[in-house]
């Protein structure tokens, strides 16, 4: 195949299996799915879930959120701290779906009940160790105050208790992976036998790619919300989340120039395109595995990467004995460092068969 600018690849039948493959596992363990969108975006892909049985997801923003209602979505976590300068969008969202949103303190709790015109469930976020936004899970004091918070609010319903397990994103090896997700998941199931004793029962809903690619058993979680899993990438195959044929997307790219001297190929993919996300091994960054495509599938070209990313130009260090097989006006693929981000870059999907799916980053002006 060849392309004109830099295209990103969908591998609708990988992405199918993965999706297959979360909500199974999600249904072994009597599990609410609620899948994070933030990493595809797309309504088609949506469909996709759907046929899978899914009925509630999570996405990372109001905009978002509003995007997906409108398609007909009729319970919607928004997994990011309440930003209560879209009040208007909450309440628009609050008075059609089931509308469930985080809070990690107590001035937004007071800020909601001044201004909601219909009710919203909310969970309060625990950090369980990641360390970006939530009461730390070992806070009982706080976390019991903010619980009671919520609960005597006349416009907020109290639903439970939501924590991403992000440190896992440094974890190297199936082995590190289960260590750092059972502490977090036994840290959760501690907390939630103290307060469902002291609070009723409260939904414990628990996420991240890493942890839910790799566990087999969730015992005492209720719900599970990862998200990468849907594409998978170079980050998730390091981290040991996932084999390489999972990864479900690839940016075919024209290559521009080549210098058989320095074994490097320039392709037209840069930045704007991937992100600059890498993989750092041995003090080298790497921000893509190369490839070609054959028979609708990626074939990954041993002992290539791409070693350098700027606005437009990305330069892909080849072995010798691959180079002399490539030529100027051919299209190689890179397969994404971070697949979230370099579909938020691209904006749109390309199917094998030619066809595209949408994507939420074209619509997002008019949601912001």
């Amino acid at each position: 195949m060849k392309v004109k600018i830099p295209t990103l690849l969908l591998d609708e039948t990988k992405c199918r299996q993965n999706i297959r493959m979360m909500a199974d596992k999600a249904s072994v363990n009597n599990l609410i799915f609620r899948p994070h969108f933030k990493t595809h975006q797309s309504l088609e892909i949506g469909e996709w879930y759907k046929q899978e049985g899914v009925e509630a997801i999570t996405v990372s923003s109001l905009g978002m959120a509003k995007y997906f209602a409108d398609d007909g979505w009729r319970e919607i976590t928004v997994a990011f701290p309440c930003n209560i300068n879209q009040i208007d969008i909450i309440n628009d969202l609050a008075a059609r779906i089931r509308l469930n949103i985080l809070v990690d303190n107590k001035t937004v709790v007071e800020l909601l009940e001044a201004q909601l015109t219909a009710s919203i469930n909310v969970y309060i976020e625990i950090d369980a160790g990641g360390g970006r936004t939530g009461l730390n899970v070992s806070n009982l004091t706080q976390i019991e105050k903010l619980l009671y918070d919520v609960r005597n609010s006349s416009n907020l319903i109290l639903k439970g208790i939501y924590s991403h397990a992000g440190h896992t994103y440094y974890c190297k090896g199936i082995d590190d992976i289960k260590k750092t997700a059972q502490k977090s998941l036994n840290q959760l199931t501690d907390l939630k036998k103290t307060l469902c004793s002291r609070f009723g029962e409260l939904e414990f809903c628990y996420g991240d790619t890493p942890s839910c690619s790799v566990l087999e058993k969730f015992d005492g979680i209720d719900a599970i919300s990862p998200g990468n899993f849907v594409f998978y990438d170079i980050m998730q195959l390091g981290i040991g989340s996932c084999q390489i044929d999972q990864v479900a997307l690839a940016m075919a790219c024209p290559v521009v120039s080549i210098d058989k001297d320095r074994g490097e190929v320039c392709i037209y993919g840069g930045g704007i395109h991937f992100s600059k996300d890498a993989v750092v091994e041995d003090g080298k960054a790497s921000f893509g595995i190369a490839a070609t495509v054959r028979n609708n599938n990626w074939e990954v070209l041993t002992g290539s990467s791409v070693s350098k990313l700027s606005q437009e130009h990305g330069i892909i260090k080849v072995d010798y004995d691959e180079l002399d097989k490539i030529d100027i006006g051919d299209t190689l693929l890179v397969l994404p460092i971070h697949s979230c981000l370099t579909a938020q870059c691209i904006g749109e999907y390309t199917l094998f068969n030619g066809s595209t799916l949408e994507h939420y980053a074209k619509k997002s002006l008019s949601f912001s």
